[in-house]
């Protein structure tokens, strides 16, 4: 990896990833805020899954209210796949002040140019400069 990009990977901000939310969870967590038990909800997500194949096998992308837009894709080499657009009103929830409660590793560096990036990683590795 060239040392400009192995800087960049290691000063950029990003969101560190807590424990991926299975469905066992998600399904616990739906239940208990709703009226409908769990098996009626996994019940729900399958057929929601099968429903999105569906659409995205016939090339129609499908808007969710207040979630965004999945939308079928094809790669360069043939490769068929789905794209999600996250709502607008989603995203700016996501950006209220305040409201992100998980941790943001290198959060010092929000903001920062990349020549600021390298001029920290040559700070810090001045055996190894830019």
């Amino acid at each position: 990896m060239p040392k400009e990009v192995k800087a960049i990977f290691a000063y950029t901000p990003r969101v560190k990833m807590g424990k991926v939310v299975e469905i066992d969870e998600l399904v616990s967590f739906i239940s208990g805020r709703s009226s409908l038990n769990e098996g009626s909800i996994v019940n729900v997500l399958f057929e929601f899954r099968d429903s999105l194949l569906h659409f995205a096998m016939a090339g129609r992308p499908v808007r969710l209210k207040n979630l965004g837009i999945l939308a079928p894709r094809i790669s360069k080499d043939g490769e068929y796949g789905l794209t999600f657009k996250i709502d607008s009103q989603l995203k700016k929830q996501m950006n209220a002040p305040k409201k992100f409660k998980g941790d943001v590793l290198n959060r010092d560096m929000l903001g920062k140019s990349v020549q600021e990036i390298k001029d920290r990683w040559n700070q810090e590795h001045p055996e190894d400069p830019l």
